[in-house]
């Protein structure tokens, strides 16, 4: 990544407060499109906190804003340089807190499948990784998207013991995607 970029990113967010760095930092941990919402799920700041901050991160070319409640970091690299100023330590609960949000959205009927693989398996969260990366597999090999599919099964088997029942099957899984091709 260009050392210009980086410091160009950087001089931006250091102009915000240290609610608005929050506010980004997290939106960061969301992906390169966001909303208002999911921000709310994983933090303890207010609702006119998070505006103002967004509101703020607009003005500075950060985010750019799509109708109010949805937001997009201006480029990738953007969003990329943001997230690596996370420590390892604070992304993961971040990701846990936003996979247990997507799941409640998930059980409700919202299409938010592979993101809540994402954000399990990033947060390390086992349990609910292999669970949702297993079932985000299904679903791309049913439909033949074999790359997505092995995948989602590769990350939901990094979340097992090598020795368990789950193990094996994914291992199938990821031999019948295989196959298929």
């Amino acid at each position: 990544m260009p050392e210009a970029l980086k410091a160009s990113v950087l001089r931006r967010l250091r102009r915000m407060d240290r609610v608005g760095r929050g506010v980004i930092l997290r939106a960061s941990v969301i992906g390169q499109r966001f909303d208002l919402r999911a921000i709310l799920a994983i933090s303890t700041f207010y609702e006119s906190q998070v505006r103002a901050a967004l509101a703020h991160a607009c003005r500075l070319q950060l985010v750019e804003s799509a109708n109010g409640t949805r937001f997009g970091f201006r480029h990738a690299l953007t969003r990329d340089v943001v997230y690596a100023e996370l420590q390892a330590e604070r992304i993961r609960p971040l990701h846990r807190r936003l996979a247990r949000f997507l799941e409640s959205m998930h059980e409700s009927g919202e299409s938010v499948l592979e993101e809540l693989a994402h954000h399990a398996w990033a947060g390390a969260d086992e349990r609910r990784a292999l669970h949702y990366n297993e079932l985000a597999g299904d679903r791309a090999f049913a439909v033949h998207a074999r790359c997505e599919a092995r995948a989602f099964y590769a990350r939901a088997r990094g979340s097992t013991e090598i020795d368990s029942l789950d193990y094996v099957r994914l291992t199938q899984k990821l031999r019948g995607v295989d196959l298929d091709g």
